[in-house]
This record gives structure tokens, C-alpha cells and sequence, in this order.
């Protein structure tokens, strides 16, 4: 994909497609605020040709790219899927996508160059680079979907954010250890992100250690631009921590665990969602793939802290859709979860986008009218359900926790379902 950003819209024929890319270069409402008929618009959202105009800020290059394009591809699945069979109540979602490289700067000015013409911000990957625009965003009143789950944008109206805070994932898992697995004598350390998305996952650490008073024994942090994690993989082994989470994105995790083994160094180590892609494990990110270096490591040593089901587990009852689209939007794509992730990200868009159309107000505060009050909203198992309501507050306050398995898709099979411990329940 390159640096490139890339324009999609999924359309049914070529006529079609060339017509809504005309009425895109000629949209009445970019100024915002117009009415057609019995509803109200306002920017990226043209009435003439019923069609929505959003943007996906994320990184398509660079270290994060191998999250960036998965749930990008998830995104445009499902976009595609619900285009294929007549829009949201006929009106077609036309995306715009734009890589950041996981660069807040870069991600502010591609913000400002898409904001004018989009009604909403489909996707707006990472923590800190989420953080950078969140200001711009709450000015503007621009719905923005936070794929990142910092306990803070779970409070702010604009944000859609779906999944599990980090900080309650962290909290969980030390639950899981301390008081699931009895390991209430365990040495424990935390090497974390040194950023908005580490801090998060610190305050889950910090709250469950509040609540159980755990054995803490090292935390370590490193910035996203660090190669080498000699010096913090050894602070962990000198302090004889047993279990150690990582917070951090795949390249590092993997990094870091590799560190580990070559000075004899294999504690349990536990993953934060963001840390874990199947491509760690082979080239490909499939079973037959050629194998990693870490392979062998990684499936001995690593917990994963999530909220998905296990990769065609069809007792989730959104499973045989989510797979069928797959296999027609995206055949190319290896089990992944964070392609499922784009999959309901673009899922509670499209409830949002359906509510305020019923509602009759497609303007930027009729969207945010919708995402605040659109009440109960059902995954059909991809992920747990949710309630948006005024209140705001987390989607959900629970994790699963899963083992690394070199038999099944993904890589990953869970060891303990949903659950939520006394720490998530007080976890402000």
C-alpha cells in the first residue's frame, strides 16, 4: 500500500462507481449544515447520490503496518458487504484511507487534510497518535473511532471505542495469575510502551496491584523508536520475575521475548492485545508458513490478554457471516484479529450511520447524538456486546486470556473465557 492513500468505494457496477465519484467532486454539503428532503447533512456526506464519505488514518507502513493492514482490510469488508446489499438504508460509505506510519505528527496533518470532506473518522489507530487529534476532534464534534482502547477516550463523547480498556485487560490478567491461577507469591514486573497506550496499561497494573497487592518487582518502560530492550529484559531477569507483561506493539513484544532466550531468560510472559500478530509466528501468518526465529519461544512462553473468540469458533454466532465475508471481500487474508477487530469496528459505524439516518440528522452532531444513544448493541460473539449511552464509560470490562498454539489459525487458543475481576469492576 505504500504511503499512498488509497480512495475505495464499493459499488455494483462501473456506472455506478463513476457516478459516485462524480458526485464526490461536487458534494453540496462540504460546507456542512444543508437539508435534502427530511435530513439534515453536513460534511462528507452528499444527498444527491446518498453516499458517505469517511477516512481511515492508520499506519500502512512501517513497524505498525502489520496491525494497520489487517484491520484496515476488516473495515473494508465489512463496508463493502453492507455496500453490496444496498448501503445503510441505500445510502453507500465511500472511504478514504491515509497512512500515519504511527507518526502523531503525520497523523494531525493527514487529519487536516481529510476532516473538511469526511463525516466521520472511520479509523484512527493507535494511543498516542489518536491522543494528538482528540482536541481537534472534541472542537469540531468529529466522530472518531479510536482503535485504541487508553481508558480516557472511553469518556469522550466523540470517541467510538469498542473492545476492553488496556488497563482493565492488564488488570484482568493479573487476576487471572494471582487469584484465578493462585499464584499469590509470584514475582511480577511490567515493561511498557513509554506513551499514552503504555500509561494505560500501567494503571491497570498499578490498580490490580491496589487491589492484591501482588509481589511487583520490576517496571521497565522503552519508546516506540527503540531497537535494543537488552537493558530492560535484564532488569526483569535480575528482579527473578516469574510472569512479566508486555505492553507493547508486535516488533518489540517479539524483541523482547528473543532477548529473553538468548541469556537463558523464559518467564511467563503476557501479552496485551496490541503486542500479539500471527506474523510473528511464520512469514505469512499462516500454519504453513516458514517459521520465525521466536517461533518455538513464543508458543512455550507467551499469554495473549484479548476479548475475541478463537479464530472459527461458529458457537459465536457472528463467526459464519464474518467468515463468509472474509472469503468474498478478502480471500487473501490469514487469520487475523485484528481484521476481526476492523470487522465490528465497521459494524457499530454502520449502527451509528443507521441510527442517525432513522433519527433524520446526518450532520456531525446528529452523528454524535447517534453514537451516544445507541444503546445495546450485539457482536454475535466477535466481541463482547456493548451499551452506548450519555453516561459514556467503557464498552466492556472483560478478558479472555489465550495460550500461543502452533495447531490452530491465529495462533492462538483460549485457556480462560471471559471473565471480570474485582479490580476491573472499581477500575476508574
Amino acid at each position: 500500500m505504500g504511503t499512498a492513500h488509497r480512495t475505495r468505494l464499493a459499488a455494483i457496477s462501473a456506472a455506478g462507481l463513476l457516478a459516485a465519484l462524480a458526485a464526490c467532486g461536487s458534494s453540496s454539503t462540504s460546507g456542512g449544515g444543508a437539508t435534502s428532503g427530511a435530513i439534515k447533512t453536513g460534511p462528507g456526506v452528499d444527498a444527491s447520490t446518498k453516499t458517505i464519505t469517511t477516512a481511515i488514518i492508520t499506519p500502512l507502513s512501517g513497524q505498525v503496518a502489520i496491525i494497520g493492514k489487517p484491520l484496515t482490510a476488516g473495515q473494508e469488508a465489512y463496508f463493502q458487504a453492507v455496500n453490496a446489499k444496498g448501503g445503510v438504508d441505500g445510502w453507500k460509505i465511500n472511504y478514504v484511507e491515509k497512512d500515519d506510519q504511527y507518526n502523531p505528527q503525520t497523523h494531525v496533518q493527514l487529519y487536516n487534510e481529510v476532516v473538511g470532506s469526511s463525516a466521520f473518522i472511520a479509523q484512527s489507530l493507535g494511543s498516542p497518535t489518536t491522543k494528538a487529534i482528540e482536541p481537534l476532534a472534541d472542537q469540531a464534534h468529529v466522530l472518531t473511532a479510536a482503535v485504541a482502547q487508553s481508558s480516557s477516550f472511553t469518556t469522550d463523547p466523540v470517541m467510538i471505542v469498542i473492545g476492553t480498556p488496556y488497563s482493565i485487560d492488564v488488570a484482568n490478567s493479573l487476576s487471572y495469575i494471582v487469584d484465578k491461577l493462585g499464584k499469590r507469591d509470584a514475582k511480577i514486573g511490567i515493561i511498557y510502551q513509554n506513551d499514552e497506550y503504555g500509561q494505560d496499561g500501567l494503571r491497570g497494573y498499578t490498580a490490580a496491584h491496589d487491589a492484591s497487592h501482588f509481589n511487583d518487582v520490576a517496571r521497565a518502560t522503552y519508546n516506540v523508536t527503540d531497537t535494543d530492550f537488552t537493558a530492560q529484559v535484564v532488569q526483569m531477569k535480575n528482579a527473578g520475575a516469574q510472569y512479566v507483561i508486555v505492553n507493547a506493539v508486535p516488533k518489540p513484544a517479539a524483541t523482547i521475548v528473543g532477548t529473553g532466550a538468548a541469556i537463558g531468560y523464559f518467564p511467563q510472559w503476557v501479552f496485551l492485545g496490541p503486542a500479539w500478530s500471527e506474523y510473528l509466528m511464520t512469514d505469512n501468518g499462516t500454519l504453513t508458513g516458514k517459521p520465525t526465529q521466536v517461533n518455538q519461544v513464543l508458543a512455550k512462553t507467551v499469554w495473549v490478554m484479548g476479548y475475541q473468540p478463537d479464530w472459527g469458533d461458529t458457537t459465536a454466532a457472528g463467526m459464519t457471516p464474518f467468515l463468509a465475508d472474509q472469503q468474498k471481500y478478502s480471500p487473501a487474508q490469514a487469520p487475523d484479529y485484528y481484521f476481526m477487530y476492523g470487522y465490528t469496528m465497521a459494524q457499530v459505524e454502520v449502527a451509528i450511520l443507521k441510527k442517525a439516518i432513522e433519527s433524520g440528522d446526518l450532520t456531525r452532531d446528529g452523528l454524535l447524538n447517534a453514537r451516544k444513544n445507541l444503546g445495546h448493541f450485539s457482536f454475535g460473539g466477535l466481541l463482547p456486546d456493548l451499551t452506548y449511552t450519555p453516561s459514556l464509560g467503557p464498552a466492556d470490562r472483560q478478558t479472555l486470556i489465550k495460550k500461543v498454539d502452533v495447531t490452530v489459525p491465529a495462533f492462538l487458543k483460549t485457556i480462560q473465557p471471559l471473565f471480570e475481576s474485582n479490580a476491573a469492576k472499581t477500575l476508574k
